[in-house]
């Protein structure tokens, strides 16, 4: 299904490590583990992975805080969270730091390898052949400039926020039916979730971190409204737009 993807762990159970690369090398995947956060820092100065499974408890930091870290440094690989810590609000925390995916251990491989795969395709754009490509790409949200195909809001000043594959798919999905409700459940497809929305938040924290990055760079409130019991719709004025020049 997929070239060689690279894929990276962070995770200091060694054994484990060493039974996810294996069963990766099965199938055909190049996998690179690291047991303290440190050695992935500084691999990252050199290359990045296509994506990141990364333990939330780790011997001199918590994984979340890593995330956030590497999040706000403006890395945007797929990142799958894995820990032994499933309540609620662990999840949310994963899920808000900047983690595309959680996985309560213990886990079924088979389970992982379908969740990478979905991630890894929604990254690349190969599950854009299911559907057909969409006419606009490219949107005003008032003074902000939305690229779908890029994955980037430009503000005004021309500085440049980069979203995760499925937060733009998320934008886009509301932005194409500007003052409609769209449902969470509708949402959590568009955005590749793997999640039953119905016994999950994951779609909420998603939607509540893009309102306030949009909040923040329209300077307005309210710019995505949450409909109790049906999903969300987008408040911004929408207008179609042309693609920036060097962005």
């Amino acid at each position: 299904m997929f070239s060689s993807p690279s894929i990276w762990i962070l995770e200091d159970d060694e054994a484990l490590c060493s039974l996810l690369s294996s069963r990766f090398d099965g199938l055909g995947w190049s996998s690179t583990s690291f047991h303290r956060p440190r050695n992935l820092e500084d691999e990252l100065a050199i290359g990045t992975p296509s994506l990141l499974l990364l333990d939330e408890m780790l011997p001199d930091r918590r994984g979340v805080d890593l995330l956030s870290g590497l999040r706000l440094q403006g890395h945007r690989f797929p990142v799958v969270m894995l820990s032994a810590l499933q309540s609620p609000e662990d999840r949310i925390a994963g899920l808000e730091a900047g983690a595309d995916d959680y996985l309560g251990k213990p886990f079924s491989f088979r389970e992982l390898q379908l969740r990478i795969e979905r991630l890894l395709a929604i990254e690349t754009g190969a599950l854009d052949a299911r559907v057909p490509p969409p006419a606009q790409e490219c949107f005003r949200l008032g003074a902000v400039h939305f690229d779908g195909l890029r994955a980037q809001l430009t503000a005004v000043d021309g500085t440049v926020t980069r979203l995760s594959r499925g937060d733009a798919a998320l934008l886009q999905a509301l932005v194409r039916r500007p003052g409609e409700v769209v449902g969470r459940q509708t949402l959590a497809r568009i955005s590749g979730s793997l999640v039953d929305v119905s016994q999950s938040r994951s779609i909420d924290v998603r939607l509540s971190r893009l309102r306030r990055l949009l909040e923040d760079l329209l300077q307005q409130g309210d710019a995505i409204e949450a409909i109790r019991g049906q999903g969300y719709r987008l408040q911004a004025p929408v207008e179609a737009a042309e693609p920036l020049v060097n962005t």
